[in-house]
């Protein structure tokens, strides 16, 4: 089965762009005042593509047994604090009952579940006070920007080297109405931000050290993940001057929080 995530207002127009793809609609869920589920009766990956070019977020559900199980499960929303909710675009659930909801589709890494994004979100929530610029390298599907977004951040620009990460990053952000605040694009801007987000792992985070600091303004803050709890020194030494403030251990992750605490 596909499912497309889209609006009550562009719904017409998406059934309209499915159907002539060669898929006939069977049914639009509704869940919540404004997202709507088109559900189409093919499995044809292709078809899913072609929507996902056209910026739509498409996904084929897989028809039952274990994968469908486990589909279901993952379908659930992820909830950080009463404060922000990360939900699959192709959930059913009601948006309209989840607080701070971003949605995610498919493509990029970054659903919220994963420890490394749970890490970084749980210091947006802790960090974030309103009206910062904030620049997310390595953002898979855009999540962490888009929290930020939800938390008061003004405006995010989200960079990969992935071609497939960016163009899941615009789609979510456009999912999402965001599309406004945040930018896209496979190169390091040279503007420093408030906040800087790199869920990269060591090689990445050891490859960008001479670019990294450069990239946090004056009061700002790094937090860096994908190391393990072992690597956060090592890590933050390659990552100064900016100085630790706070190291959070998750089992096999960490969360390594460095500033600039001068001007």
């Amino acid at each position: 089965m596909l499912v497309v995530a889209t609006n009550e207002a562009a719904l017409d127009d998406v059934a309209r762009r499915v159907e002539l793809l060669g898929a006939p609609v069977v049914d639009v869920l509704a869940c919540g005042t404004n997202r709507r589920l088109v559900e189409a009766d093919t499995a044809d990956e292709h078809i899913a593509a072609a929507l996902r070019d056209l910026g739509l977020a498409a996904v084929i559900r897989p028809d039952g047994g274990s994968r469908l199980a486990t589909w279901n499960a993952d379908a659930e929303p992820v909830r950080f604090a009463d404060r922000l909710t990360v939900c699959p675009a192709w959930s059913t659930c009601d948006r309209d009952v989840l607080p701070g909801l971003v949605e995610i589709g498919p493509g990029g890494f970054g659903n919220g579940r994963h420890p490394t994004t749970r890490l970084l979100i749980e210091q947006l929530l802790t960090r974030v006070r309103g009206g910062e610029e904030v620049i997310d390298v390595g953002c898979g599907s855009g999540v962490l920007g888009l929290c930020a977004l939800r938390l008061g951040a003004a405006g995010v620009s989200a960079v990969d080297i992935k071609a497939e990460a960016v163009a899941a990053t615009r789609r979510n952000a456009a999912l999402n109405g965001l599309d406004d605040r945040l930018v896209a694009s496979d190169a390091l801007p040279a503007d420093p931000f408030d906040v800087v987000l790199a869920n990269i792992a060591r090689d990445g985070l050891v490859a960008l050290a001479g670019r990294l600091p450069t990239l946090v303004a004056p009061g700002g803050w790094l937090a860096a993940s994908g190391i393990s709890p072992a690597q956060c020194s090592l890590v933050a030494g390659y990552l100064r001057p900016l100085v630790e403030v706070e190291r959070v251990v998750d089992g096999e992750w960490a969360v390594l929080v460095v500033a600039r605490t001068f001007d």
